[in-house]
């Protein structure tokens, strides 16, 4: 039954679910927005109806026509010569009984959209306290007045005096048993909808109503005349309310706006089929064969690569992050998912619909179908894009340029239009039989990519496995700190503000006692916004800013980016003598899940996962809400849209994402894994941190990205909770990224008095840095509209806090120029005596004052996928993106824009 729903009924709900958001978005209206549901689904199935209504009329003729003989046979034989002259008498006039079932057609084809709409109708939470007109709550039964103890559902009765109206305006005139068929039918929907929620049974009476509204069209003489002027008037008011009251962007009013044109083009598109149909592609309407394979191979290139290949490419490209969602354990149980619902959207329904027309429409479908997965692959391979780092709920995490209208969607356009007239040349170009084997072999292909990304989700999933079972069962001592030698602490916050810290320390006075000794640095900058080219000066120096790598254009990237995270565990290993464990590191081999067999050849080095293995143990362990994890439903549902979201124009994308949402209906559900992963071993420090005598001292750098979420949590201790109420009282309560900030820093703080409680505050240097910022403006900075035009300032003003050994009293607030890139010397000092690079052989200096004399080059530069930095030596970075900045940098006169010499 499961397959069943997913393959037949699936695809008709998530239309049904884009239909309802549309209508919500224009009439901010629950009980409107259903009405609009019906309204859609009927507009959708009038080609259905119509080739039911012609089955139907053929069927009355051919009853009519056989009557007369059948009933002659029944009245002259009896038993089983009776039955054998009638069979004998059906086979010699090409007719069955089994025939007679297409008069029911018309109310089989309502079943699985009946199906579909009860699911989710019934289940769908923005109806539950919804009133319209005089039903109080549209997620229950109206239960208008009451009769004794018995409620009386008014809408349910209402909803079956139309059914009987509609059906008696269309069987006027016809058999007994039709009509019967009619009334039973709504006298059944009225026992199966009585008790039903009333906005499932709004949508079935207007369902009826506009049946009837059908049913009235066909008594006219033209009524196709009339339909489409008819529609051509509701879309054009429509369209001019989207202009003129809606405030939306420019990508809906694009698709609003295409849709009215052809709306009123339509019959001239008709025309225009009808001729392609009747010359260019004359051969597929007279090759049924040639016709049904090239369809059925076009279908199924569609199903492949929206179900399979997209989908699992995009999950290898990082698997542990679609790891242990919910109940699945295996990533590739989404694919699996993904692929039967691809099944029944791409293969499965349009081969239904394929079968039931005539060699005219059949021809027009089959052309299309060519044409549209020829254009999913132009467009997911040539015009991908790229569009940043993504959630494991498929929303991009940061702000994305879509280029709904520019030259490059412009672009993409007139590729699909030369693509078209491709695909009707290769149609016809030796009567198809060039088309089909290529999409056979194009085909193949994606199925042996797919195969090579389901191989390495499962080998990447079996090591993620192996290394993390037992962080699932307990938070066991996996950083081991010195009691009386030194210990090194680097904690790398992906994306700490520094504008929030003051607001933090205000908001929660006990982190002042917590964060004893601890100097603050304000006057601190980033060299990019983005972890790519702002992580690797904070863990390699200034050998490593990105200006400086540009000067060793002989060695690829990714070598110098692991040379970075290699830099400070190999120096205190190996000159210090101390032990060295690091977790997490951030893009380690360019791989968006860490590589960590870049310290194989280092076996002083311990590397950890600890974002993600404890996640599970979080939820049974602390989580005050069981259930309030939605990325499970949101992945099984999100993961069919994303491929959509590929395989179309670029004109279309910032529709089909829309907020991130790809119009998902239940605003309830919530992405809260990758906060989780974060935050849990945040939450579990005290207890995976032990304090044992060693030999030696202990370097110790441990990455988070919690800082990196957007997601409010409950203050004042800012847990994850199902439903934030306490907000604090912060002057950026209403900044997503405040909370989980306060939360790290909380964590952190807890963690801090657990040092203290064992004695080792003192022998423990710790450095709190960010690899960058995150708001495009601050209010530190001193506004000046041309550079924050040019230049996101917010994005370079990283965390910076340093405790030293020994270090006591409040909080210091130190305005020197400072960059992220200091913090490997601030490390090494008084560790390593003259350190030097293992890498390079240069020394790195200690004082890092003449690093920063003339001011250090920061770039613009938004370049930050890996598969890009494979490819080349370089950072792609423009050249008019460099910017020269010095002392401070809340001045905009200390930042220069400079262009840089070949």
């Amino acid at each position: 039954m499961n397959l069943f729903f997913t393959v037949v009924i699936y695809p008709l709900k998530i239309g049904i679910e884009c239909i309802y958001k549309l209508c919500s978005i224009i009439t901010h209206n629950a009980g409107l927005s259903v009405i609009g549901v019906s309204a859609g689904v009927t507009l959708l199935c009038l080609p259905l109806y119509a080739v039911a209504e012609k089955w139907q009329e053929h069927e009355r003729e051919t009853q009519k026509k056989l009557r007369p003989t059948v009933d002659l046979i029944k009245e002259v034989f009896k038993g089983d010569e009776r039955y054998m002259i009638t069979a004998a008498f059906y086979r010699e006039n090409r007719y069955s009984p089994v025939m007679a079932l297409r008069s029911s057609f018309g109310l089989l084809i309502q079943i699985p959209f009946f199906i579909a709409a009860y699911n989710f109708l019934s289940h769908l939470e923005a109806l539950r306290g919804q009133s319209f007109l005089f039903i109080r709550d549209m997620g229950k039964p109206d239960a208008l007045f009451a009769i004794g103890g018995f409620n009386v559902n008014v809408l349910p009765i209402a909803m079956t005096l139309v059914n009987i109206a509609a059906g008696a305006v269309y069987t006027k005139g016809l058999a007994f048993r039709e009509k019967a068929q009619i009334y039973g039918m709504a006298l059944a929907f009225l026992v199966i909808l009585y008790n039903s929620p009333s906005g499932l049974v709004l949508y079935w009476t207007m369902n009826n109503v506009l049946s009837l509204v059908k049913n009235v069209f066909y008594t006219f003489k033209k009524p196709l005349t009339a339909f489409w002027l008819c529609m051509s008037i509701v879309a054009t008011a429509g369209g001019i309310y989207m202009m003129v009251a809606l405030k939306v962007k420019l990508a809906f009013r694009l698709t609003g706006a295409a849709a009215v044109v052809c709306i009123w083009l339509s019959p001239c598109i008709s025309r225009g089929i009808r001729y392609l149909v009747e010359n260019p592609l004359r051969m597929l309407k007279e090759q049924r064969t040639t016709r049904l394979l090239l369809f059925v191979l076009s279908a199924v290139l569609l199903t492949v690569l929206t179900g399979l290949t997209l989908p699992a490419s995009l999950i290898a490209s990082s698997p542990v992050e679609f790891a242990d969602i919910g109940t699945v354990s295996h990533p590739l149980f989404f694919i699996g998912n993904t692929f039967t619902q691809s099944l029944g959207l791409c293969l499965v329904w349009p081969l239904c619909l394929y079968l039931l027309f005539n060699s005219y429409v059949q021809t027009a479908f089959c052309a299309a179908f060519h044409m549209l997965s020829a254009g999913a692959l132009l467009n997911s391979f040539v015009f991908m894009l790229s569009y940043g780092d993504i959630s494991a709920s498929l929303t991009f995490l940061n702000a994305v340029r879509f280029n709904t209208a520019s030259l490059l969607a412009a672009a993409n356009i007139a590729a699909l239009a030369a693509l078209c007239v491709v695909c009707i040349f290769l149609v016809r170009a030796r009567h198809g039989k060039v088309a089909a084997p290529a999409f056979g072999i194009i085909t193949a292909a994606l199925v042996f990519s797919a195969a090579a990304s389901l191989f390495k989700i499962d080998n990447v999933y079996r090591a993620y496995r192996a290394n993390t079972e037992q962080a699932k069962q307990a938070a066991t001592p996996v950083f081991k700190l010195s009691k009386t030698k030194q210990n090194v602490v680097l904690f790398m916050l992906d994306r700490a503000q520094s504008q929030f810290l003051e607001a933090m320390f205000k908001e929660d006075p006990n982190l002042k006692s917590q964060y004893d000794g601890f100097a603050f640095y304000p006057n601190t900058l980033s060299f990019n916004g983005h972890t790519f080219m702002g992580a690797p000066a904070l863990f390699g120096g200034y050998e490593y800013t990105p200006d400086a790598v540009n000067e060793r254009g002989d060695e690829l990237l990714v070598k110098k980016h692991n040379e970075a995270l290699l830099l400070l565990p190999r120096l205190f290993t190996e000159e210090a003598g101390f032990s060295a464990t690091v977790t997490d590191p951030a893009w380690a081999n360019y791989s968006q899940y860490p590589d960590y067999s870049i310290y194989e050849q280092t076996p002083a080095i311990t590397a950890l996962q600890t974002i993600g293995p404890y996640t599970a143990l979080w939820f049974k362990a602390r989580s005050p809400d069981k259930d309030f994890d939605g990325t499970q439903a949101l992945l099984e549902r999100n993961l069919l849209m994303f491929s959509l979201f590929r395989e179309s124009p670029v004109c279309l994308r910032e529709a089909i994402y829309y907020k991130g949402r790809y119009w998902n209906s239940n605003e309830n559900l919530k992405d809260v894994k990758i906060v989780i992963d974060n935050y849990a071993p945040l939450d579990f420090l005290c207890d995976l941190t032990s304090v044992i005598e060693t030999p030696s001292g202990t370097y110790t750098a441990i990455e988070n990205e919690l800082t990196h979420c957007s997601f409010y949590l409950q203050a004042p201790e800012y847990t994850p909770v199902k439903q934030v109420t306490d907000f604090g009282t912060s002057q950026f309560a209403e900044k997503s990224a405040y909370s989980p900030q306060m939360a790290a820093f909380k964590r952190i703080g807890t963690w801090l008095d657990f040092l203290k409680n064992n004695g080792i505050y003192d022998n423990t240097r710790i450095v709190i840095v960010s690899d960058h910022g995150s708001d495009h403006t601050e209010a530190d900075f001193v506004p000046d509209t041309e550079l924050d035009r040019k230049i996101g300032r917010g994005y370079f003003h990283p965390l910076l806090m340093f405790k030293d050994f020994n270090s006591h009293g409040p909080l210091i607030s130190d305005t020197e120029f400072m960059t992220n890139a200091d913090v490997p010397s601030m490390l090494l000092r008084g560790i390593v005596q003259n350190p030097v690079n293992p890498f390079t052989q240069k020394a790195i200096p200690l004082d890092t004052s003449s690093c920063k004399q003339n001011g250090v080059m920061v770039t613009t530069s938004n370049e930050n996928q890996a598969y890009l930095f494979r490819r080349e030596r370089l950072y792609p970075t423009p050249k008019d993106s460099w910017w020269r900045v010095q002392k401070n940098i809340f001045s905009p006169e200390n930042w220069t824009h400079e262009v840089l010499p070949d």
